[in-house]
């Protein structure tokens, strides 16, 4: 089993971080979790905590490791890496409201048969994540620091931003953004996300990108995440029902669905994806 791995000047009170807040509140897409910061475990024990956080949303047969990362900007950020640990591909993963769990079936299945290595963040404000209010304001902040860790740490030539839900949306706005990234993909992202309408950015888009939405999200978001996808100039992929990471594995049996195999194409940069 893996330990911690430190990134960005992270200390050790950042890793005890990697402990807090469950992973399995109710989905909700505007409402922020309460992060904790307290733990009576040693950082060496955080992965084994962080996958016994995760209970099930992680496989048993995972390669999992948890990861402290310092924001670029600030702020102690809570990760997990999925996968190999040298790779020249990895997928940033952005989660739902309820944290960087629920990426586990998903990242454990495209470790598994494609060779991808994901790296799961949780924003500022969510699991174990803490930053200043002045640090919480741009997505950039996680995403530069996770994107440094794909590329300086990992080996990787390939970065993909996914994110699904939340991590959608702040997907979006950092991709337009300028994030260093080689494709994007939005599931399920809310076409607006703390007074930003992500329609306003779709001139800014990387045109590798992806943008998933099922009609069960309502009509009205099925139309705008369409929109969007259509003013980026890149594939909409429409899921039959579900909401982010249920679009691309059986929240039961694990299994990856139709959605979740083309996002991995989509990761790996397959033609056509």
């Amino acid at each position: 089993m893996r330990g911690v791995r430190r990134r960005g000047g992270a200390t050790a009170a950042a890793a005890l971080a990697l402990l807090a807040a469950g992973c399995t509140s109710p989905r909700g897409d505007e409402a922020r979790s309460t992060a904790s910061t307290t733990s009576s475990a040693a950082p060496g024990d955080a992965t084994a905590a962080l996958r016994e956080r995760c209970l099930s949303a992680v496989p048993d047969e995972a390669d999992l490791e948890a990861v402290a990362l310092t924001g670029r900007t600030g702020g102690e950020l809570e990760a997990a890496l999925v996968g190999p640990p040298a790779n020249d591909t990895v997928a940033v993963l952005l989660p739902q409201t309820s944290g960087l769990c629920g990426w586990g079936r998903w990242a454990s299945a495209a470790a598994a048969e494609v060779g991808l290595t994901s790296l799961l963040v949780n924003p500022c404000g969510y699991g174990g994540s803490t930053c200043t209010p002045e640090e919480d304001v741009d997505p950039l902040n996680e995403v530069a620091a996770a994107v440094a860790l794909a590329r300086e740490d990992v080996g990787a030539d390939r970065v993909v931003l996914l994110g699904a839900s939340m991590g959608g949306s702040l997907t979006v706005i950092a991709a337009a953004q300028g994030a260093d990234v080689e494709a994007w993909a939005d599931v399920s992202g809310p076409a607006a996300w703390e007074g930003v309408d992500l329609a306003l950015l779709a001139a800014d888009l990387p045109p590798e990108g992806l943008v998933v939405m099922a009609p069960s999200d309502g009509r009205d978001a099925f139309r705008r995440a369409r929109a969007l996808a259509r003013a980026a100039g890149v594939p909409f992929v429409a899921g039959r029902s579900g909401h982010g990471w249920e679009l691309l594995a059986d929240p039961v049996s694990g299994r990856v669905t139709r959605i979740g195999r083309r996002l991995m194409d989509h990761a790996t940069g397959l033609p056509g994806a």
